[in-house]
């Protein structure tokens, strides 16, 4: 039901395309009808013209409406019936069809009355005439009376007026695509946006709903009479409060934190700093949480000490996060990979879990804000979203790359890119 408006909209965007397009046919049809119409007054009056004067020429009088014939669009029949002087057929052709047609091609053919024999045939080219012409033989037939026949074997249907007609048409057709097409996807990513802040909420209620009540709980405890006689239970009680107080503040925090960077640009502080020094005391606290849950980390790191430019504030989240991530999305027992291999002046950090992995449609995604995979209980999983939209800010922010690689169900790896130094620079190399 969430998407019956986006299929509604679909679907009158395809009635609407499949209106304009009859609608344009429709009219390009009636203006190659009209075109078609015209070339034959044209044609005809013109005929009737040249008939009228060569008649003239000759002292006849005769109805040169009568004369011509129309065989089919592209064929029409003259029955002057007198002598013809086909060099004076010949200029006339030329002349009297070069006012209505700049550019067409045609032959004309001269018949004896009577035997209906072919005596002369040529071709004319309107618009490719020129001053200077190659002479040719064109016979006086005056044995006989002639008629002639003209004939349009080159005439388009689509003359230079309807090309432009379909340019247009065309081109309005895309513009109205392109307008549909913009209208829907805006739709469907205020959908999809909706969707990821209902997803948001749910969670955000979810996660605080634990650390709310077990507050709830102490202070009840708290409140007891009895209390003040077990300082122990105080002392624990406290500390409960405490600690999930802290765990809400963070919360509230790292989404304040992603909002405030997406909102301005990220201001870094960078400093040089002990890539194998950092990555100890941050693993370092992290195993703690690994071998509550009995797994592993496993940490792969460097024999020789380097060094990196970074915001060591940024940087650390980012490594706790990707960490944090790997355990979170591991229901056994997990077993992670935390490496380090050097490339020349590049240092990749790579952690490799035994997680859920993240299907390959889905890993695309991953880094918008509020995403996550769907396994079919929003609350499966904890988290807003937001961790690695995060990251890759902060990557990009840094010039970095970060990649991912997973299988569903198999785990999970995340490699950061970044370069390395073997030793701090001195402040007139770094200004270099």
């Amino acid at each position: 039901m969430r998407y019956k408006r986006i299929r509604i909209l679909i679907l009158l965007a395809g009635f609407a395309i499949v209106g304009i397009i009859i609608s344009q046919v429709f009219w390009i049809r009636k203006g190659l009808l009209i075109n078609q119409v015209n070339f034959e007054e044209a044609v005809v009056t013109t005929l009737e013209q040249i008939t009228a004067g060569m008649w003239q020429e000759r002292g006849i009088e005769g109805d040169a409406a009568r004369a011509v014939i129309r065989l089919s669009p592209r064929s029409y029949l003259v029955y002057i019936n007198t002598p013809i002087d086909v060099n004076q057929l010949n200029n006339r052709l030329k002349r009297d069809f070069a006012n209505p047609f700049h550019s067409i091609d045609f032959t004309y053919e001269v018949f004896q009355t009577g035997t209906d024999l072919v005596v002369f045939t040529d071709s004319i080219f309107i618009g490719q005439i020129s001053d200077v012409e190659e002479a040719k033989y064109l016979p006086n037939l005056t044995e006989s009376d002639y008629y002639f026949k003209v004939n349009f074997p080159e005439r388009t249907l689509i003359p230079s007026i309807m090309i432009t007609i379909w340019a247009a048409a065309i081109i309005i057709l895309i513009l109205v695509l392109g307008f549909i097409t913009y209208s829907i996807v805006v739709v469907m990513r205020q959908q999809r946006l909706s969707d990821f802040q209902t997803a948001f909420i749910n969670t955000l209620a979810h996660e605080f709903k634990t650390p709310i009540s077990t507050i709830g709980i102490s202070a009840s405890v708290l409140s007891e009479p009895d209390i003040a006689l077990e300082p122990e239970r105080i002392g624990v009680y406290s500390n409960i409060i405490r600690l999930e107080n802290e765990r809400m503040k963070g919360q509230v925090n790292k989404i304040l934190e992603l909002a405030s960077l997406e909102n301005r640009e990220v201001q870094l502080r960078k400093e040089y700093m002990s890539v194998k020094q950092v990555l100890e005391e941050v693993t370092l606290g992290f195993a703690v949480q690994v071998e509550q849950r009995n797994g592993k980390l496993l940490r792969h790191c460097l024999e020789e000490d380097c060094y990196i430019h970074a915001d060591k504030v940024h940087f650390v989240n980012v490594v706790n996060t990707l960490l944090d991530n790997a355990m979170k999305y591991t229901e056994k027992e997990p077993e992670i990979l935390f490496s380090m291999e050097r490339q020349g002046s590049t240092l990749i950090m790579s952690i490799s879990d035994n997680g859920i992995g993240i299907p390959h449609e889905y890993q695309r995604k991953i880094f918008e804000k509020f995403f996550r995979v769907p396994t079919g209980d929003v609350h499966n999983v904890k988290g807003f979203g937001l961790g690695l939209s995060y990251i890759i800010l902060i990557v990009k922010a840094h010039g970095w790359k970060i990649s991912v690689s997973s299988e569903w169900e198999k785990g999970s790896t995340f490699a950061v890119t970044m370069p390395v130094y073997s030793e701090i620079p001195d402040a007139d190399e770094e200004e270099l």
